[in-house]
């Protein structure tokens, strides 16, 4: 009885221990710029805490000592990869003369990582108290080393026990883990004259592609072997979705044949292909006219 009741106790502390742990609110600092439609352009830098989703904290528009600072209230969706935020209250303001009419910020920005780096941006409306309209601007965060902890966060004290079927490799015969159909994958890159290989296991394949970058009027076909999946489709930020059967036995084709490079180049497209619960996520860049190939071999 006694050593149950010991037990007991300790796994009382430890569970304290850790609802202590993941009520800590998280901090993030992030340097950025203010875009306004006028033209110009100004420092701009956000201090905040978050807890479940929801941070508050101050903004610091400008350079010091001409710097406004502004409290901050909003909301974080990493799902979504969203960061919004209004400007409440200005707490004190020695603010340079602008071309610009500026108010009280109100920012929508979305999380983006492709090839070229990751970029926090999005469109600012600014309005006064009284909702008189200002001068609406963008805000660009583009620091990487700020940005990673903001939305691809992990617990430091979460481990993690796994539970991966063993399976034989092919040529040593050892045990090694199998994937897990959620396991999260790193994404590749893919470009002409890069191709890339995947052991197919259903006898489905299905393709989601969008734009992951600023969308810029990227268009793309997508063809299987001989056949058209898709042909000339402006990338947009809301996936299109394509499934196709796929032979038994045999190695598949897919190419991504980019039409045109957009107003960013080079032509750049998302994908994530779907073997039954696995996942593959992709990023495929090239120039006008070229095809970037996946070679998907059913397995037996």
């Amino acid at each position: 009885m006694e050593n149950t009741n010991r037990f007991l106790l300790w796994v009382a502390v430890f569970l304290l221990f850790r609802v202590g742990v993941y009520a800590q609110d998280r901090q993030y600092k992030l340097s950025g710029t203010l875009h306004m439609q006028t033209g110009e352009t100004f420092p701009y830098e956000v201090t905040f805490t978050e807890l479940d989703g929801n941070i508050a904290g101050e903004a610091v528009t400008f350079a010091p000592p001409h710097q406004t600072i502004s409290v901050i209230r909003g909301t974080i969706d990493r799902y979504e990869k969203r960061l919004s935020f209004k400007e409440v209250e200005i707490a004190s303001s020695r603010s340079l003369p602008t071309k610009a009419y500026m108010c009280l910020v109100n920012a929508k920005l979305f999380y983006e990582q492709d090839y070229r780096g990751a970029t926090l941006k999005g469109a600012v409306t600014n309005k006064q108290t009284d909702k008189t309209a200002c001068t609406p601007g963008t805000l660009t965060f583009n620091n990487a080393i700020e940005l990673r902890p903001l939305f691809e966060a992990t617990e430091k004290f979460d481990t993690v026990i796994s539970m991966k079927k063993k399976i034989p490799t092919e040529r040593t015969g050892i045990m090694v883990a199998q994937q897990e159909p959620n396991e999260p994958q790193e994404t590749a890159k893919i470009t002409a004259g890069e191709e890339k290989t995947y052991k197919w296991y259903s006898d489905t394949l299905t393709i989601d592609l969008w734009d992951g970058g600023a969308t810029d009027g990227d268009v793309v076909s997508l063809q299987l072997n001989d056949s058209m999946l898709l042909s000339n489709y402006t990338l947009m930020k809301k996936k299109k979705t394509v499934k196709v059967l796929l032979p038994a036995v045999g190695i598949n084709i897919l190419s991504i044949i980019a039409g045109n490079e957009g107003t960013d180049p080079p032509n750049t497209a998302t994908l994530q292909l779907k073997d039954g619960q696995i996942k593959h996520p992709l990023v495929a860049y090239n120039k006008q006219g070229e095809k970037a190939m996946i070679k998907i071999k059913r397995v037996p």
